[in-house]
């Protein structure tokens, strides 16, 4: 049975807000070692949670609040993408399907160990040089960005003797769809553009997408490990969906406007990289880009000057 409104359970790591009956979205605290959005559903007889979080701790947060909401033990996982901040929390879900796309099943098994050796190796420098750029910084909005950044790393390092490499047990290669008797849940990939491989929750009935990082609210999207191109036409294809309301991977919680702002905001830099080049701008004085009005309140403001410089070694 699941929980009143009343009686949704807190976390330091996370924010639950209902959506509709038996879903809820979990949104990250900045700082707090989570670092990305989340999902509860209740299908009914089985219990989702869609991504992980960083940290065991903030998953195992997430797991404890999916069992108070619905009455029962989740019972699977929902990989998104390959990228830390999304999987890193899937080892306290041990025992229980975890579903990916092939490739970020094989991208998990490649990159997981990396990330977890260099925060396990050099645990006392990323936070040493974290605080340093945070002292040195003038620019407000960068110095909070580098506060939240401090906050997470310090999480994740505390984390480290916990981390075990999970990997999904199932695979799949365009869609897949679990069925309850509440309601039914399409898990789609229309191919990569955020990374070689995103995949979408998608609740029919109830029109709601859990879209990952191929959305950001109020945040800059991170385009380094993707393609724009094909994140513009993946997101074009989203659009043909019925949609009441978007979880994005960071930010908050939007609607089926939020998806041509994501266009235009890929579009936006993709143009800015191209003016910069044909104009003579090269890569190493790119900070004097000013980061477009529309998008100057955004969180983690130094992923605009990343992206610039991405486009540019990628030609665009």
């Amino acid at each position: 049975m699941t929980a009143p409104t009343g009686l949704i359970p807190k976390s330091k790591y996370f924010s639950l807000t209902p959506l509709d009956d038996g879903v809820w979205a979990a949104l990250s605290i900045a700082g707090t070692g989570s670092w990305s959005n989340a999902g509860i559903i209740d299908l009914g007889e089985q219990t989702i949670i869609f991504d992980a979080f960083a940290t065991p701790t903030a998953a195992a947060d997430l797991r404890i609040a999916a069992k108070k909401l619905t009455g029962r033990p989740a019972t699977v996982v929902l990989n998104s993408h390959y990228h830390f901040d999304h999987v890193n929390g899937n080892q306290v879900f041990q025992g229980i399907p975890i579903i990916s796309t092939k490739l970020t099943r094989e991208q998990i098994a490649v990159q997981q160990p990396r990330l977890i050796d260099v925060f396990k190796k050099n645990n006392t420098e990323l936070l040493d040089q974290t605080k340093k750029e945070m002292e040195q910084e003038k620019s407000p909005e960068k110095r909070q960005e580098l506060e939240y950044l401090l906050g997470d790393y310090s999480m994740i390092i505390k984390d480290t003797k916990r981390f075990k490499l999970t990997l999904p047990t199932i695979t799949f290669e365009n869609k897949i769809t679990l069925n309850g008797v509440r309601m039914s849940a399409e898990f789609i990939t229309y191919g990569g553009g955020h990374t070689i491989s995103d995949s979408f929750l998608y609740l029919p009935k109830e029109q709601i997408l859990f879209l990952a990082d191929l959305m950001h609210i109020g945040y800059h999207a991170d385009v380094r490990q993707g393609n724009a191109d094909h994140w513009i036409e993946l997101l074009k294809k989203v659009k043909k969906l019925k949609i009441k309301k978007i979880v994005s991977g960071h930010g908050t919680i939007g609607t089926a406007k939020d998806i041509d702002n994501m266009i235009d905001y890929l579009r936006t830099i993709k143009q800015i990289a191209i003016d910069w080049g044909r104009h003579g701008g090269t890569i190493e004085n790119i900070n004097e880009i000013e980061i477009p009005k529309n998008y100057a309140s955004y969180g983690a403001p130094s992923i605009f000057h990343y992206n610039i410089k991405s486009l540019l070694e990628k030609g665009n």
